[in-house]
């Protein structure tokens, strides 16, 4: 039986896209590679019969018999065979793996660094961005004003880390304090006798003052109108023709150039000594006292030679007769 040759190549053609399509087998043998001016010896191909073609013969016997006719590998599967060839060369009789598939080694490990360089920055962002918010969140501090401390009078304040010198006094930063005005008490012919105030330094005239003035019938020619008056003094204006008596409840005068401290020293009875402890009184001038006797009146003390009118004003209230 005679095959058609359309057919056959049809099969052919579909042998070949099947072969095309199938895996490479384990092991394919290597065609040598001719070598330019070298004639290429033939090489006998099995011829592989075709599944279903015979073609019809003479058996040995003489007996019509069908003889397979062999396949000749067309220009085609040589094409095939060569590309595959030239595409994967190998060895001969080691197989053929195929090459993995995916990236190259290089682009491989360069992707990797940068998804972790990636992840590296967003954890960065991160504790950048809780930190930020944490400040924005919280409450900003109040200003405290610190107390100032005060420097207590007498203390000197000393500069801190200054230790005092041993031995070295300070001086107290207080001054000794002073009495704002004195309490004289005025009595006798005066319109409102009683306690009045008066600044320091003031005069006998000043108190009367302060007290309203005299009254008719008062002799202030009796009291020293100039002399200066201490705190808790007692004035008392006298009547026209009345004796003084000794003040009541008076301070003792201070003792200041050998003035005699307590009660009017007595122009008839005094010693010498006694006298020059008055004040502007020397030896001299109480010699002339003591020739001067005996004294009516203490203005008679005015007639004894080198007491003046200043004189006389301070001694008034500090003699008697």
């Amino acid at each position: 039986m005679t095959a058609d040759p359309a057919s056959a190549r049809e099969d052919v053609a579909r042998r070949l896209a099947a072969l095309a399509r199938a895996p490479r087998p384990a092991v394919t043998p290597a065609l040598p590679t001719p070598v330019p001016g070298t004639p290429v010896p033939a090489t006998s191909v099995p011829a592989t019969p075709l599944p279903g073609t015979s073609v019809p013969g003479t058996s040995g016997a003489g007996e019509p018999a069908t003889r397979s006719v062999p396949w000749v590998p067309t220009s085609v599967d040589a094409l095939a065979h060569a590309a595959r060839t030239v595409r994967d060369p190998a060895p001969q009789g080691r197989p053929t793996a195929p090459p993995p598939r995916g990236r190259a080694p290089g682009r491989a490990r360069w992707a990797v660094d940068a998804r972790t360089a990636g992840a590296a920055i967003g954890v960065v962002a991160l504790v950048v961005g809780a930190v930020v918010l944490r400040a924005a969140a919280a409450p900003a501090g109040e200003a405290v004003a610190l107390p100032t401390p005060a420097v207590s009078a007498g203390v000197p304040a000393t500069v801190a880390g200054t230790a005092p010198t041993p031995g070295a006094t300070t001086a107290p930063t207080t001054a000794p304090a002073t009495p704002a005005d004195l309490l004289v008490h005025v009595v006798g012919a005066v319109a409102h006798p009683g306690v009045v105030h008066l600044t320091v330094g003031a005069r006998v005239a000043d108190a009367l003052d302060a007290a309203g003035g005299v009254v008719d019938g008062a002799d202030p020619a009796a009291l020293n109108l100039a002399r200066t008056v201490v705190d808790g003094e007692q004035v008392r204006v006298p009547l026209v023709g009345e004796v003084l008596a000794p003040p009541v409840d008076a301070p003792p005068v201070p003792v200041t150039g050998g003035e005699v401290a307590g009660t009017p020293v007595d122009l008839n009875t005094a010693d010498l000594a006694t006298l020059e402890g008055l004040p502007g009184v020397g030896p001299v001038l109480a010699g002339r006292i003591v020739e001067g006797r005996p004294y009516a009146s203490v203005d008679a003390l005015d007639d004894v030679p080198g007491i003046g009118p200043t004189l006389m004003a301070d001694l008034r209230d500090r003699v008697r007769v």
